[in-house]
């Protein structure tokens, strides 16, 4: 199944400070190797923020170490890829609206109580 990349423009949000993430790249030790893979950024120097696609959200210090556990791991119901945050709103601080990046889908956080998606 092909992975959508960072050209295909995706609007993620930083899960912590709500901004446009911008396309960036992230060394990555797989399986022994070491490979660069397409990733979205928080533009906030101190923010370790980072997604991809193939991974979701994930912490990566500017040392080159990566966490998972604290980060938000919303999966698409129709494919399971990692979805991103596309949308908050100020006025309902408890909103989140959730995208697939391979099939577009969205989610938000009621939709998990009511066990919903739509596309």
């Amino acid at each position: 199944m092909p992975i959508a990349q960072p050209g295909k423009e995706l609007h993620a949000l930083c899960h912590e400070h709500h901004v446009d993430m911008g396309p960036s790249q992230i060394a990555l030790m797989i399986e022994g190797e070491l490979s660069v893979a397409p990733a979205y950024a928080c533009p906030r120097p101190d923010c370790f923020v980072h997604y991809a696609t193939s991974h979701g959200y994930f912490l990566a210090t500017k040392y080159g170490q990566i966490e998972r556990d604290s980060t938000p791991r919303v999966t698409c119901p129709r494919d399971g890829q990692p979805m991103y945050l596309a949308r908050t709103n100020p006025e309902v601080s408890s909103f989140r609206l959730w995208r697939c990046p391979q099939c577009d889908a969205t989610r938000t956080n009621s939709d998990d109580l009511e066990g919903g998606i739509r596309q």
